[in-house]
Parts: structure tokens; sequence; C-alpha cells
């Protein structure tokens, strides 16, 4: 090097000038500078190390992705970050797995490697908590399905049945589902015996809901005894053929636990039989559903209904079998906890089916109606067809927002939302 000390200086400004830089504490980066390189470069030295998340934070993130049908694969692309990346999603992948014709095979194969359980397990197969086949039409067996059951009957908590693939043998692997809080069998295509279900449901100790099979059968009625239902039981779904009879030796005897009532298209079903159903069972329900078809009901037949269930707050009814009556101090004497009511009306409805706006609206402004907060109706009811029949819907939402209490839920005509939860 020279002993002039511009020279010097000239020298070593030609060579690259390297700075370590420690960034956050963890990642060294060397920063190059080069007279060729006016703009500065990061360049990661060989001592970085990947940052190490704790698996409270993992879970922490991993809370915020949405449990739909479209995050499944979201889900899976976690499982392949690292092992505690994987530890923190498996589960949440095979918890609610959403299964159709496209994977229900490889499904299959991950939870049931083998026919025989006791040569080869499957790790996975106790994370699965709720099984939904209910997109599945032929791409099971039936034992197959029977299989599945008893594989899961130690960890399922929800099961939906497929259409197709559920028979008799399936119950044997369904009574030892013990931890079932939601059953649906309300797809099934085959019918079911009543006796043979009611066997199955002993077990089922802490099942709170039920959607009955549509397809169900009496088994010799008039010798059957009452059958027990399970203890916890909150909500129940009847279809199908279930008939008065029905509703007389088995449904009078349901739990006292029993908040939650739906029938419908349940063509056997009188008018007679239903209501002295529900002098037993109406004072403890909270919410009712009675859709159509019913044929044996006809209009104001269920006119009685809040009175007879004094503790409703959600009322789903069809308007073929009310009239304005309904509304009327005939039938509410003192005033009545609902919040919500909502009214269909089916397509082949006569001239006579009709509730007006006007009749509710009397309803509330008199005070039978106090708590009323939200009224659906639907479009077929007319609410909109004319200046008259508009001004008393209008009326009738401006006092649902006076009354509101908590939050407006006002009133909405021609748009049909499912009972809530």
């Amino acid at each position: 090097m020279a002993l002039d000390a511009q020279s010097n200086w000239n020298v070593e400004m030609a060579r690259p000038l390297k700075i370590p830089i420690r960034l956050s504490g963890q990642n060294s980066m060397i920063q190059q500078l080069s007279p060729s390189s006016p703009v500065p470069t990061i360049i990661p030295s060989s001592s970085a190390r990947e940052v190490i998340l704790p698996s409270e934070i993992i879970s922490l993130i991993l809370s915020y992705i949405p449990r739909k049908e479209y995050t499944q694969s979201t889900f899976w692309a976690c499982c392949l970050v690292s092992r505690t990346w994987y530890s923190a999603s498996i589960a949440l992948l095979y918890n609610r797995p959403y299964l159709n014709g496209g994977n229900f095979a490889e499904f299959v194969r991950t939870v049931c490697p083998s026919k025989n359980a006791h040569i080869r397990l499957s790790t996975l197969a106790i994370l699965v908590r709720k099984l939904d086949m209910g997109e599945l039409v032929h791409n099971a067996s039936r034992s197959l399905t029977a299989r599945l059951l008893g594989r899961l009957k130690g960890n399922i908590e929800e099961f939906v049945a497929p259409q197709a693939s559920f028979a008799i043998n399936s119950f044997a692997a369904l009574s030892k589902c013990t931890k079932l809080r939601h059953l649906d069998l309300s797809l099934i295509s085959a019918s079911i015996s009543n006796k043979l279900l009611f066997q199955t449901l002993k077990s089922l100790r802490e099942l709170e809901t039920l959607f009955f099979p549509r397809s169900s059968s009496h088994d010799q009625e008039s010798t059957e005894t009452a059958y027990s239902w399970p203890p916890k039981l909150k909500a129940l779904h009847l279809a199908g053929g279930i008939n008065s009879h029905f509703l007389q030796t088995h449904l009078l005897y349901a739990p006292s636990s029993l908040q939650r009532l739906s029938i419908q298209h349940c063509s056997q079903v009188y008018p007679s039989t239903f209501l002295s159903t529900l002098q037993t069972l109406g004072p403890q329900l909270q919410h009712l559903t009675i859709r159509h078809p019913m044929l044996q009901f006809w209009v104001g037949a269920l006119d009685s209904v809040l009175d007879t269930c004094p503790s409703l707050t959600a009322l789903r009814i069809s308007a073929d079998f009310i009239s304005d009556k309904m509304f009327s101090s005939l039938y509410i004497h003192t005033p009545h906890a609902l919040r919500i009511l909502d009214i269909e009306c089916s397509p082949t409805a006569g001239a006579d089916v009709g509730v007006t706006a006007s009749a509710i609206y009397d309803s509330v402004e008199e005070g039978r109606l106090p708590d009323l907060r939200s009224v659906r109706v639907s479009v077929r009811l007319a609410w909109g067809a004319t200046e008259s029949t508009r001004t008393d819907a209008n009326d009738l939402g401006e006092i649902l927002e006076e009354g509101e209490m908590e939050r407006p839920l006002g009133i909405i005509t021609g748009v049909w939302y499912s009972m809530p939860d």
C-alpha cells in the first residue's frame, strides 16, 4: 500500500465495504456496498435461523380462520409448514371434515386404513367430532357407514346420516356413539323401525338434538308401549311418517328438557291430536315450527297455539293453519312472551288464507304481544300488493321499532329466513 494518504484512500474506497447488521435480535444480515451497486442489497447470512413461534401463538392465528368448507385446504396447508404447525392444525382439519364424492374415499382410507380395527388403527380417527355424510348418496355402502361409526364411536358428537347408505346394520354402531349430542336422520330414504330406533336412542344419554327419519314405520301400534326419549333432549324435529297415534302414545312422554319442536310434512296428524299434545308440552316449549303440507289442517285450526304455548319466544307457522283471530283477545288472554314470528304460505293456498298486518299491529298496540320484535312473512300473503296493505305493514314495522329494547329486528316482507337456532 502506498505511503501517500490520498493513494491509500483511493485503494480502500475501491474495495467492497462489508458492514454486519443485526435485525430483530435474531437474523444476522450483511449489507454489501460496492461502487457498481448504487443501491444497497441485503444478503442473508449463513447463520440466519427461522422464527420459532410458541404453539399458543399459532393456535391464536388459526382461530381467526373460519371453519368453513373453503378453508379446509387452508388447514391442510398449515399442517405442512412444520411439526409445530402440524400439531396445532391437524385437530382443526379433522374436527369437522367436509365430505363429498371427491374426497370421501381418501378420508375413509385415512380413518379406516383396514377393515379390522385390531390390525391397524388410525391415530387421526380420534380427532373427528362431527361427521356429516348428508352430501353423499352413492359414494358409500351400508357396511362402510357402519364401519365408520364403529371407528369414531368414542369421540363423535354430531352425525348426519347419508340418504342411501344407512340401514339396520348401522344402528349397532350408532348405539355405541355415547357422546352424540346432534343426530340427523332426516335424509334416510329407507323405512326405519321406530322400535329399533328407540332401542338405539336409549344409550345416547347426551343427545340434545334429534331429526327424526321421514320414513319411519309404526311397528304394530296397537300393542306397543311408550318409548323412552333421551333424557337431555332439547330439540326434536318430526317429519314424514309421524301420525296422531305417535303423538298421543310417545311424544307426550318427551323429557322436560325439550324446548324446541318442529313438525312438518306429516299428513297423518290431526289438529285435535296435535293441540292435545301441546296441552302437555306447550308450557315448556320456547321454539315451535309447524309447516305445510299438513293435509288434515284447515284455516284457523291452530289459532289457539299461543294460548297453549305461553312460553314461546319464536313461532314459525303456515298461514294455511291460522287466521287473524289468533292475535285477538279471544286466544291471547295475558301478555305473551313471543319475540319472533315467521309466517309462511303454501303455493296452493286458497282465497280464505290471509293473515293481515293490521291484526298483528292491534295485538302489539293493545299489549297482547308486548315483546314482539320481528315479523317475517311470505311474499304470497301480498302485504305490499295495495296501498292499504303497504300502509298496515309500515305501521307494524314502526311499532316494532318503537318497542325494541336491545336491538332493532324490524319487519321484513317478502324474504324468508330459517327459524333461529
